[in-house]
């Protein structure tokens, strides 16, 4: 049974791919909908069984193999033919010779794509292998053509207004079946699937039809042209698959689609002067056209992982996007100890314009002075000659040190940045460090620091009035280059810990470090197993979890049915994110306690963020996922934690709609966690 599967399932995702989803429910309902005709069900799945054995066949790997256009486009070379011919034993091994066609088509043009172009290669193999097939078959005399044998007239009849029946029908054309049934069956996979979908293929139809309407001046023939699926398919691929779903997206939807229309007339003109339909010419156009100049401008919403629907990538990017708003550019607080930030980005005095992301620290008292007695001397300031520590392992790449120290009140307007020391980190920028006290930087150029390294001590050289640092990020070698953002990694501020951020001006800020302990038992390794017992009530089942690593190297927990990928940064131990069956208690793991702190502290408070998936209301949770593609904060569901002891995390989640749910973990003595609380799941480490 579990043999089977491995074939079964991809051929069904290949189905559901055509509609940008990876949905195996789905994708049985659209195999059995091609099968309305049985020519065409047959040649599709031919095509498309033929495809992934040959590919199984020369050795492709399952993981590779998910990549769905290898085999969806032989499906629809599959499909188109299955249209055009009747099914015999010689129409037969034609179905199967063309789906092995058409996959070595896809593989070469995808690579080519991916490389020259950085671009997807949709459906472009099904265009060029349907179009070559078609135009083959005119030699191929033993082959039934279409007037030789019938096609299976429509199912049902709605009586719908034409824009609804036209509707309808353009999306049965996407599977050559361009009856309004057809079309209601689509719809109802795309309800059940994605609403995302659904909304943007009603927007990518409606929009390209009455545009070519108002071009042409027939509303009955802008409705009854089936080819109008290209404009759903331009829409669903640009508003929702390969831009992340929002306001934004969704009016580049409309754009593709409007520029679908003519090119859509335009490939008529060529293409049926050789008696061959339009295929998917004017949506592979639009969408690669558009992709491209997106592609090459960096733009920032263009998809780079697609989570199998608009709803969960969206889902993912907006959890990413508030869990971890890193910039590639991490930095230690430069200082051990309590410092306050003077200013911070934007500040009130100096950073300005191309120097506004940089920050300035200084030590205060409990009144929030900088320096004791009169502060008349610079040793009454409680900063100055304390240690600067590197932010960044780097190269040092140039020094000043030998500048004097203005008194109190004075600025030395030719120095502006005073003593410094400029370190190159490899991650692809330059660390600024300023206003050191004369003759102490103990670092040369061309030597390398780590994170820590004593480069010197605090002073009053430079534009500066008193003794303080100052901290700033450029990507040019040379003094006054403009700065770039970044952000602190590992502070606290009171009893509150940040794994990243920009401290605010006058917040009081310590550089935190990891507890070994601590950081030992939560460096999970690979092949380490924890066995548990899941009890919900008098209902107790087992589960078994174990430690795996992926291709791409990350680290994930599965228990078979899920997997819960997590890693340490930052002086803190994550759980990025959950994938596969919901209905894993491994995501229980995940909702309690979402990032913890490496710090061995009773007391220490921080505050995270969870996806959509953890709310316990499907219907609500998809409700919400939609609303959310409009404005991204719309919602969020906020996790407040707390080290209630040196190992017991206790959480309080906040959903949307204000409901709160507790949880708790507690961290094992020897690895992993020994108990789990959340509402009323009990998950407990057998030992």
């Amino acid at each position: 049974m579990e043999r089977l599967k491995v074939y079964f399932l991809p051929i069904l995702r290949s189905y559901s791919a055509v509609l940008f989803n990876s949905s195996f429910s789905g994708g049985g309902a659209l195999l059995l909908l091609t099968f309305l005709n049985p020519n065409l069900g047959l040649g599709g799945l031919v095509a498309v069984i033929s495809a992934y054995l040959f590919a199984r066949l020369i050795g492709f790997k399952r993981e590779f193999l998910r990549l769905d256009y290898y085999i969806y486009n032989p499906l629809l070379v599959g499909l188109s033919l299955g249209y055009l011919f009747k099914v015999s034993l010689l129409s037969l091994l034609f179905f199967a010779v063309a789906g092995v066609m058409t996959f070595l088509l896809t593989y070469a043009l995808s690579s080519l794509f991916s490389y020259y172009l950085k671009l997807p290669v949709l459906s472009v193999p099904f265009v060029i292998g349907s179009s070559l097939l078609y135009l083959a078959s005119v030699k191929f005399s033993n082959l039934f053509a279409i007037n030789l044998y019938p096609h299976r007239a429509p199912t049902f009849s709605f009586n719908l207004p034409l824009p609804l029946e036209g509707y309808l029908k353009s999306l049965g054309a996407i599977f050559f079946v361009p009856d309004s049934f057809a079309g209601f069956v689509i719809f109802l996979v795309l309800l059940m699937v994605s609403r995302i979908l659904l909304f943007l293929s009603l927007l990518g139809y409606f929009s390209g039809a009455l545009f070519q309407a108002f071009l042409t001046g027939s509303t009955y023939q802008a409705f009854t042209d089936t080819s109008a699926f290209n404009y759903i398919l331009t829409s669903m691929a640009v508003g929702g698959v390969f831009l992340i779903p929002s306001l934004r997206s969704y009016k580049f939807a409309l754009l593709s689609s409007l520029i679908a229309v003519p090119l859509s007339a335009g490939a008529k003109v060529f293409w049926e002067s050789y008696g061959l339909p339009v295929f998917a010419i004017p949506f592979n156009v639009s969408t690669h056209m558009l992709l491209y100049v997106l592609i090459a401008i960096s733009y920032y919403s263009v998809v780079k992982i697609y989570k199998g629907t608009p709803e969960r990538t969206l889902d993912y990017y907006l959890t990413y996007q508030r869990r971890f708003p890193f910039t590639g550019r991490e930095l230690l607080p430069p200082f051990s100890g309590k410092w306050t930030v003077w200013q911070s980005f934007n500040g009130r005095w100096t950073h300005k314009g191309p120097w506004r992301y940089a920050l300035d620290f200084v030590i205060t008292d409990e009144e929030g002075k900088t320096y004791k007695g009169e502060g008349l001397y610079l040793t009454d300031y409680y900063a100055f000659g304390k240690p600067v520590l590197s932010p960044v392992d780097g190269e040092v790449v140039s020094v000043v040190s030998n500048l004097p120290d203005n008194p109190p009140g004075k600025a030395d307007k030719e120095n502006n940045w005073g003593n410094y020391v400029l370190i190159y980190d490899r991650r692809g920028f330059y660390v600024l460090l300023c206003h050191f006290k004369q003759n102490s930087i103990r670092v040369k150029p061309g030597e390398h620091v780590v994170k820590g390294t004593l480069l010197g001590q605090c002073g009053n050289s430079g534009y500066s009035p008193q003794p303080h640092i100052h901290l700033h990020v450029q990507l040019l070698p040379h003094l006054g280059a403009p700065t770039a953002p970044f952000n602190l990694a590992s502070y606290l501020s009171g009893d509150f810990f940040y794994d990243c951020g920009v401290p605010r001006e006058g917040q009081e800020i310590e550089p935190v470090y990891p507890d070994k302990y601590l950081f030992n038992r939560l460096n999970l390794l690979i092949d380490q197993e924890m066995e548990f017992t899941v009890a919900e009530g008098k209902k107790e089942l087992p589960l078994k979890l174990k430690v795996k690593m992926a291709p791409d190297g990350t680290f994930y927990l599965t228990d078979g049915a899920a997997k819960l990928y997590f890693g340490i940064g930052n002086s803190t131990f994550y759980f990025y994110y959950f994938e596969g069956d919901i209905s894993s208690p491994l995501k229980y793991f995940f909702f309690a306690a979402p990032k913890i702190p490496l710090i061995n502290r009773e007391g220490i408070k921080w505050s995270d963020y969870l996806p959509f998936l953890s709310l316990s209301s499907p219907l609500k949770r998809e409700l919400y996922l939609f609303l959310s593609s409009f404005v991204h904060n719309f919602s969020l569901t906020k996790v407040n934690l707390l080290f209630a002891s040196a190992d017991r995390v206790v959480s309080d989640i906040i959903s949307p709609d204000s409901k709160r749910t507790k949880g708790e973990l507690l961290i094992s003595p020897d690895f992993g966690f020994e108990e789990l609380k959340f509402g009323n799941i009990v998950i407990r480490r057998k030992r």
